[in-house]
C-alpha cells in the first residue's frame, strides 16, 4: 500500500513537472491585435517616407536661403514672371548650386596648402571645449557613414560579451598578431543599439570569434531595431579569417517577433514521459 502511494505520488509530481515545462501555445490573434499590427505596419511606410521627405524640404529651403540671391543675380530670375513653377525652379537652381560650391570646397580641399589649413583650423577649435563637441562629433558620424564598405565593417561575427553564455553580434573590421606568442587578434566592432556608430573596440583571440551568415546590412538593421528585426535563424562556423568568405547558406528575410511566432508555433511540442518502475 505504501508501495503504490509513493508511486502515485512520484508520477504526479513527475507530471506537475513536465507541465511546469511545456511550451506555451500562443494565442490567437484577436481583431485588436490585426488592427495593431496593421496600424504598425502603416506606420513602418509612412513615418520614414515623411522623415526623408522632410528632409529633403528642409535642405531645399536652406539651400534656397543661402544661395537664392545668387540664383535670382545669375539667372536674371527676377525680371520672369513669379509662378509656383518658378518657385520650384528657385528651390531646384539654389540646391544645385549648394551642391557646385561643396564639390568646388572638395577639390579644394585635395590641395596640400589647403590640407594645413583645414589641419590648423581643426586644432584649433579641438581646443574649444563646447564648439570642439558640435564639430567633431558630426565630422566622426559622416566619416563612419561615408567610409567604403572594404575598409570598414568587413563581416558580422558573434562574440561571446560581457561574459561566457552571452552572445553578442559585432562587425569584424580588422586582424593583428600579438607578439611573442603569435596569437591571431582579430579586432570587433561591438555597437550599441540603437546607435551603431559608437560602441567598444574589443581584440579577441581568433577562436572566439565566429563568422554568421548575417550581412552588414542585416546586422545594421538588427541592432538599429533593438532585435525588433531578426532573422529566424543564423548559421555560425568557426572564424576563417578576414581574406576568406564563410562557407554558409544564405540568411532569410527578418521577421518581427510576432511572426516568427506565428511561423514556429509549439503544436509537434510532446512531453517527455517517465518511466515508473
Amino acid at each position: 500500500m505504501k508501495r503504490h502511494r509513493r508511486l502515485r505520488e512520484t508520477s504526479e509530481e513527475a507530471a506537475a513537472e513536465r507541465k511546469l515545462h511545456l511550451p506555451k501555445t500562443p494565442r490567437k490573434l484577436t481583431q485588436w491585435d490585426r488592427a495593431r499590427r496593421h496600424l504598425i505596419a502603416g506606420l513602418l511606410v509612412i513615418v520614414p517616407v515623411f522623415i526623408a521627405g522632410w528632409a529633403v524640404v528642409f535642405i531645399a529651403n536652406l539651400a534656397e536661403q543661402l544661395f537664392g540671391h545668387p540664383v535670382h543675380y545669375i539667372f536674371q530670375l527676377d525680371r520672369i514672371p513669379q509662378s509656383v513653377w518658378m518657385n520650384v525652379l528657385d528651390r531646384v537652381l539654389s540646391l544645385l548650386l549648394a551642391l557646385l560650391v561643396i564639390m568646388a570646397i572638395g577639390w579644394l580641399s585635395t590641395f596640400l596648402f589647403v590640407r594645413r589649413l583645414i589641419s590648423l583650423g581643426e586644432k584649433i577649435v579641438g581646443k574649444v571645449p563646447l564648439v570642439k563637441f558640435f564639430y567633431l562629433t558630426p565630422k566622426e558620424v559622416l566619416n563612419t557613414l561615408t567610409m567604403p564598405r572594404e575598409n570598414s565593417y568587413k563581416r558580422v561575427v558573434l562574440i561571446e560579451y560581457p561574459r561566457r553564455g552571452v552572445w553578442c553580434f559585432a562587425f569584424a573590421t580588422g586582424e593583428l598578431t600579438k607578439q611573442p606568442d603569435g596569437t591571431r587578434m582579430i579586432a570587433v566592432f561591438l555597437p550599441t543599439t540603437p546607435n551603431p556608430t559608437s560602441g567598444f573596440l574589443l581584440f579577441l583571440p581568433e577562436e572566439d570569434v565566429w563568422d554568421t551568415n548575417v550581412s552588414v546590412e542585416d546586422g545594421a538593421r538588427l541592432i538599429i531595431s533593438g532585435g525588433i528585426l531578426t532573422p529566424q535563424e543564423v548559421h555560425t562556423d568557426k572564424f576563417c579569417g578576414l581574406g576568406r568568405e564563410p562557407n554558409l547558406p544564405p540568411l532569410g528575410p527578418l521577421y518581427t517577433v510576432t511572426e516568427s511566432h506565428e511561423t514556429k508555433p509549439f503544436e509537434n511540442a510532446e512531453p517527455e514521459h517517465e518511466n515508473i518502475d
